[in-house]
């Protein structure tokens, strides 16, 4: 049986008070839901920051099925989603199913609060899951800070437009995040101490999508399922070879020039990339499968002639060799 719990997000302890409520049970401080166990083990610890930045925690294992729908609303936010889970999880957006986690290697999801989303976490391992909250205006202001070079004040669009789109997690950030997920709901500094890796991540954030105003421009909801469908095609075909943009182009119903310009806008990656990301961790999934007695096995069903090709790839995605995850079936 599915579980669904709906809340919104807001910059104050209020939406978590009517989550808590869900679960019924009391909300703790303003900022500490503990999950009943019937549920699940773990919770969510909320807090603000500054004004116009609140953050919350997710560090729960679940042992039922759930979907966790946040309801849009226009409050004026953006939602930083960093997912740092030991297994996969999955995100909805208009029907359509995103994975999302460390292994997915799209860990990162950015959404407007105007979208809403259903978070549906894996059963029986563990969720680690950041969520800042951060107003359009002040994210706007900071990136705009951020790029020095740029005279022009460069402004995120914050009526209807909305925005969504998915990146992997940066090595600092992913270090920054691992410095929190041993710590302790229970420990005393931890507020003080998660603050600190907020703001810190933040930072990161700035930093790397200094550049992100050309991003943020509206995607229609026409051209959003036109992309979609190109996507899904890619991901229903990675056994094959990259079907070339072209032929993604005529799925979408689009130039291949605005094609290739909207793919990077929503994904933020070209879409060779992004099927060459999702194709190794198709392979990595394989490679630990214990169904293959070779990694030329392997390497074939992907459609790779030579092994050392697949091994090429890999590398460029995970910085390691299949080698280093093969589990072979004469294990």
């Amino acid at each position: 049986m599915m579980i669904e719990i709906n809340h919104r997000y807001s910059l104050s302890s209020e939406w978590l008070r009517e989550l808590a409520g869900q679960f019924g049970v009391e909300l703790i401080d303003e900022k500490l839901l503990i999950i009943p166990k019937e549920f699940a083990d773990g919770g969510f610890f909320f807090t603000t920051i500054t004004p116009g930045l609140s953050v919350v925690l997710l560090d729960i294992t679940f042992n039922q099925n759930i979907h966790l729908r946040r309801l849009k609303s226009d409050n004026n936010l953006f939602i930083i989603h960093y997912d740092f889970s030991d297994e996969m999880n999955l995100i909805y957006i208009d029907g359509v199913k995103h994975s999302i986690g460390y292994k997915a290697n799209l860990g990162l999801g950015v959404f407007d609060n105007a979208i809403e989303n259903v978070f549906q976490p894996v059963i029986g391992e563990r969720v680690f899951a950041m969520r800042l909250m951060v107003t359009k205006d002040l994210l706007s202001t900071s990136i705009a800070n951020a790029d020095e070079e740029n005279s022009v004040k460069r402004k995120i669009k914050s009526d209807k437009n909305t925005l969504f789109f998915y990146d992997h997690i940066d090595s600092k950030s992913k270090l920054i995040m691992h410095a929190i997920k041993n710590k302790s709901f229970l420990d005393p500094a931890f507020e003080i101490y998660l603050k600190g890796v907020s703001l810190r991540l933040l930072a990161k954030f700035i930093d790397r999508y200094s550049n992100l105003t050309p991003m943020l421009h509206h995607i229609s909801e026409k051209e959003v399922e036109a992309l979609n469908l190109a996507k899904e095609y890619l991901l229903n075909n990675l056994f094959s070879a990259f079907p070339g943009v072209v032929f993604l182009a005529e799925i979408a119903g689009m130039s291949v020039t605005k094609f290739k310009f909207l793919f990077k806008k929503m994904f933020v990656s070209t879409p060779k990339h992004f099927f060459l990301r999702e194709k190794m961790i198709l392979a990595n999934e394989l490679l630990k499968s214990e169904n293959f007695e070779k990694i030329s096995d392997i390497a074939r069903e992907l459609g790779y002639t030579k092994t050392s090709l697949l091994t090429m790839v890999y590398f460029q995605q995970f910085k390691r060799k299949p080698c280093e995850d093969f589990i072979s079936s004469n294990y």
